[in-house]
């Protein structure tokens, strides 16, 4: 980690919400509009955001795409890419149809159930010839409600996807149906190379079944609990069965063939986990690209987790650039002498805006502050991304 030249851009979030006091706003007459920002992904992809209608009677968003400006005085000559009714909460979407080299430019419509539009600012955007091969990790917010969890895309520099847990689903919700299949329609993935379920709890794994249950999936590493578990976990290996993809029981020592130009290795848990607490048997896994690497740590606790891989391994195993904060911020994980080890230059923290736990933890937010950590959590930023060409690292 030494001599790199790290590179923070904007961090902004992809769940903006407008507080607008109790209850939604009744509108009059024309819709609330939207404030639309754009913003370069990758080189290769057009990321789109925009301000959450606040109006009782919200009815659709359409995205627009033109070659040229002035959208709204005539949308016949711009596209509409991008449709979204009756969720007023749905407001971020990539563009995996622009062309590099071209120019475009962007404005988004709302309508309400009286059939009347707003537009907001229109914004342009021209994209470069060619496009890097970055390592990426999507940190996808999990929140709903009550809701917390687990959830991270990897596209890999060739052009793999894999995904880490999938966050929680309730009767009427489901991060894998209304938070990662959208995200992955949006970014042109209509196939995972692989998923990992790193440990039997529902936060981690209910989203994954229906992603299981709609895209192709090549293969599924679990960390093979023996010991009691819910139905959710039950469910969740019987979606695997079905769905055609090949089971891997994850363990200590293996390395994964994500990507020629990675290094990926699982550093726990032992074979066969039944016991104990189930967070500590928590899939963990490095990678590595070029200079830069990751950790990914589920929810591994420090009592009988953390202090196990920290016995087992050098800190030169352990070192990584960014963290994945162990078990969503609490205290009971992510410990000095695991920060010791680690020495990570960035934290993510994963965690749901209202879970009932009071996540992230004070205790660990001071471990990171005083180590001047900068940190990155879905409760606050929504969905963010940490890309890197092996060398530079740069936040979204």
């Amino acid at each position: 980690m030494a001599g790199k030249l790290l590179i923070i851009a904007g961090v902004f979030s992809l769940a903006i919400l407008l507080s607008c006091g109790d209850s939604p706003v009744e509108s009059a007459g024309e819709p609330t509009p939207s404030i639309l920002s754009i913003q370069l992904y990758n080189d290769s992809l057009v990321y789109t955001s925009w301000t959450q209608c606040p109006d009782s009677d919200f009815e659709t968003y359409i995205l627009w795409q033109s070659l040229s400006a002035g959208i709204q005085a005539d949308p016949s000559q711009a596209l509409a890419i991008k449709i979204i009714t009756g969720n007023p909460l749905q407001n971020t979407w990539f563009d995996s149809t622009a062309t590099p080299g071209e120019s475009y430019w962007y404005v988004l419509e709302t309508r309400n159930e009286a059939g009347n539009s707003s537009w907001s600012n229109e914004l342009g955007i021209t994209l470069p010839l060619n496009e890097p091969d970055n390592l990426t990790v999507f940190f996808i917010d999990p929140s709903y409600g009550s809701k917390s969890g687990d959830a991270m895309l990897i596209r890999t520099p060739n052009g793999f996807n894999y995904l880490i847990d999938g966050g929680d689903r309730s009767y009427t919700w489901s991060c894998g149906d209304d938070v990662i299949l959208p995200l992955l329609d949006s970014l042109g993935i209509t196939h995972l190379d692989g998923i990992v379920g790193t440990h039997p709890h529902a936060d981690h794994i209910g989203g994954l079944i229906a992603v299981l249950e709609e895209i192709p999936v090549t293969k599924v590493w679990d960390c093979g609990w023996t010991g009691a578990a819910s139905g959710t976990y039950e469910e969740f290996l019987y979606t695997i069965q079905s769905s055609g993809a090949q089971y891997i029981q994850g363990s200590r020592g293996m390395t994964l063939d994500w990507d020629p130009d990675l290094q990926v290795r699982i550093l726990h848990p032992e074979q066969s986990p039944g016991s104990g607490n189930m967070n500590n048997a928590s899939i963990l896994i490095h990678i590595t690209f070029e200079d830069v690497s990751f950790l990914f740590t589920g929810d591994l606790e420090t009592d009988d987790g953390e202090d196990g891989v920290l016995a087992y391994y050098s800190p030169d195993d352990l070192k990584a650039d960014i963290l994945k904060v162990g078990h969503h911020g609490s205290s009971d994980a992510t410990s000095n002498a695991w920060l010791d080890a680690v020495q990570p230059s960035y934290a993510a923290i994963e965690v749901g805006s209202g879970n009932p736990y009071g996540h992230p933890h004070g205790e660990l937010l001071y471990r990171l502050d005083s180590r001047g950590i900068p940190v990155y959590r879905t409760d606050q930023d929504g969905t963010f991304v940490i890309t890197t060409d092996g060398t530079d690292i740069t936040v979204f």
